[in-house]
C-alpha cells in the first residue's frame, strides 16, 4: 500500500509540472496604423513613431487568448545604407482588459510602402492571463499605402 501511494504522488507530481510547463500557441493578424516622422542623420535616415491598430488571436491552444485585441507600439528604425534596423515595443490590450508586454525587431525592409520583412517578437509578461508568461512570436510585416501594415505571426508562450 505505500509503494501504491508513492507512485500515485510521484505520477500526480509529474502531471502537474508537465501542466503548469505546457506550451501555449497561437497566431495572430493585425492591420494597424503608422505615425512616422522621418529625419536624414548623418546620410542615412533615423524614423520614429507610433503604431496602433487591431488584432485579431486565433488557432491558440488556449481558448482564452482568441478574439481581438489593441495594439500600441513605440517603433524606431534606423536605416543605415542597405541595411535596416526596426525595433517597437508594444502592448496588447485583450477583449478582456489584460495586457501583454512585448517588443518586436526585424532586420528585413523598411516602413515604406511595398516594404516589410520577417522578425521576431519577445514577450515579457503582462497582467491578467498574461502575468508572469515568457514567450515568442515570428512575424511578418507587410507596409501598405498611406501608413498602414498588415502583421501575421505564429507564437508560443510558456
Amino acid at each position: 500500500m505505500k509503494t501504491y501511494k508513492i507512485v500515485v504522488g510521484v505520477l500526480i507530481s509529474y502531471a502537474v509540472v508537465n501542466i503548469a510547463q505546457a506550451e501555449t500557441t497561437y497566431k495572430t493578424s493585425g492591420t494597424l496604423k503608422t505615425e512616422l516622422q522621418i529625419m536624414d542623420w548623418n546620410g542615412d535616415k533615423v524614423t520614429m513613431g507610433t503604431l496602433k491598430g487591431v488584432v485579431i488571436t486565433s488557432n491558440s491552444s488556449d481558448p482564452a487568448l482568441n478574439g481581438e485585441g489593441i495594439q500600441s507600439c513605440f517603433l524606431r528604425v534606423v536605416r543605415v545604407k542597405e541595411s535596416s534596423d526596426v525595433t517597437a515595443h508594444c502592448t496588447l490590450t485583450d477583449k478582456d482588459g489584460d495586457i501583454s508586454y512585448f517588443s518586436a525587431e526585424r532586420k528585413q525592409g523598411d516602413v515604406s510602402t511595398g516594404s516589410g520583412g520577417r522578425g521576431k517578437t519577445t514577450l515579457f509578461g503582462g497582467t491578467g492571463k498574461y502575468y508572469g508568461k515568457t514567450g515568442s512570436c515570428e512575424y511578418t510585416a507587410k507596409y501598405l499605402k498611406d501608413g498602414w501594415q498588415t502583421t501575421d505571426s505564429s507564437c508560443v508562450m510558456n
